[in-house]
């Protein structure tokens, strides 16, 4: 009898030595034992950190420094922008949670890896760019086509739709390579009446051919092509400079470039948003432009 209770007793003990719960710890690890290991990849400004006691800690969590947070042992930070960025690390080693960082610098940009230019252009690998139309089979909840430009400007008589007058027809191609644009306007423009004579003397030549809600519109050919873009971040939101003569559907008239916040935009559709800047009468009304686009090509 005592033979088979040892045989029992010893059968309840190698369960228990054998069973782990998730997240205990044998013994506390040393808090200047955390720490992180750093190692470039060979994509530029791509670098994969490790947690130094890879398997030993419970849950590695980390803040990238890039706005980005990840969780495992191992992880990647891709870093678009030139800078110095601290990452950080926290885990429990036991007893508490133990924290550990280390700062990481970036002397140039690799804007390849911001999925927004990629989306823009195609990437570097796009020879021919990446070219965006008007989105005129976009269809509201109704089934009815939707108009693919939406312009709230409160007390003006600008119309809300410009079918029938060729400004649908335009298109704009960006590459990442040189920051170039390419804006094809098949001959019409429109300009805002107070801004022919800038227009003219800045970007190109535009010629008169009608008018749609006192604004005139008819043929623009740009002085420069192709053209140039510029993207800023602010506040995490991107925004699309362009210059050189090319806009959007409507010259609103600005000496340095027209500025468009990209709302949203995936690899095949994008919106974007021109808020009024001058006068200063329409910024404080919170006159805006908006723009539906797709890829050239693209059929939903």
């Amino acid at each position: 009898m005592k033979k088979i209770l040892f045989v029992i007793a010893g059968f309840w003990l190698l369960i228990i030595a054998c069973t782990k719960k998730d997240g205990v710890l044998e013994a506390p690890i040393p808090k200047q034992n955390v720490n992180i290991i750093v190692q470039a990849t060979d994509t530029p400004n791509v670098y994969r950190f490790i947690n130094a006691q890879i398997g030993k800690t419970a849950t590695a969590n980390w803040d990238l420094g890039n706005s980005v947070s990840a969780t495992g042992d191992t992880v990647y930070g891709r870093y678009p922008f030139a800078g110095t960025y601290l990452v950080t690390l926290t885990v429990f080693n036991g007893v508490t949670a133990v924290v550990d960082s280390v700062k990481v610098n970036f002397q140039k940009d690799n804007v390849g890896l911001d999925s927004v230019y990629t989306c823009l252009t195609g990437g570097l690998d796009s020879i021919n760019g990446k070219t965006w139309v008007l989105d005129t089979t976009r269809k509201n909840a109704d089934g009815s086509l939707a108009v693919p430009v939406y312009i709230l400007n409160t007390g003006s008589n600008t119309p809300k739709d410009y079918l029938g007058t060729g400004l649908y027809n335009s298109s704009w191609t960006f590459w990442l390579q040189g920051n170039k644009c390419l804006y094809d306007n098949k001959g019409y423009s429109l300009c805002h009446s107070s801004r022919l004579a800038e227009i003219n003397t800045l970007y190109g030549r535009f010629t008169q051919t009608g008018t749609v809600g006192g604004d005139p519109y008819g043929t623009y050919v740009p002085n420069n092509t192709p053209q140039t873009w510029t993207m800023t971040i602010r506040n995490g939101v991107h925004y699309l400079q362009m210059q050189g003569g090319a806009f959007v559907l409507f010259y609103r008239g600005c000496a340095e470039g027209i500025e468009y916040q990209i709302s949203s935009i995936n690899k095949n559709e994008m919106v974007l948003t021109h808020f009024e800047t001058s006068p200063s009468a329409r910024a404080a009304s919170g006159w805006y432009d908006k723009y539906y686009l797709v890829r050239k090509g693209y059929v939903r």
